[in-house]
């Protein structure tokens, strides 16, 4: 669920978190995409775990730091 105004990945520091430790500890995700707007480049790494399924997406293309999390429940339609 994302808040207009609120990041609170950054507010918690998760900033730090790279697609190289995310991929180190989870292993190879299941889906990984590179999303442009513009000159915005944004990649969105998914990974399923259960009924839920966790895209984390990342700024830039290079030395890529977390932006945010979203939380998908796959059983809702």
């Amino acid at each position: 669920m994302r808040y207009f105004g609120t990041n609170v990945e950054r507010q918690t520091n998760l900033g730090r978190i790279s697609v190289r430790m995310l991929v180190q500890h989870w292993g190879a995700p299941n889906e990984s995409v590179l999303i442009k707007s513009g000159k915005t480049v944004q990649k969105k790494i998914t990974y399923v775990r259960g009924k839920y399924q966790l895209e984390f997406i990342f700024d830039g293309t290079s030395g890529m730091s977390l932006n945010h999390i979203n939380l998908v429940n796959k059983n809702i339609k």
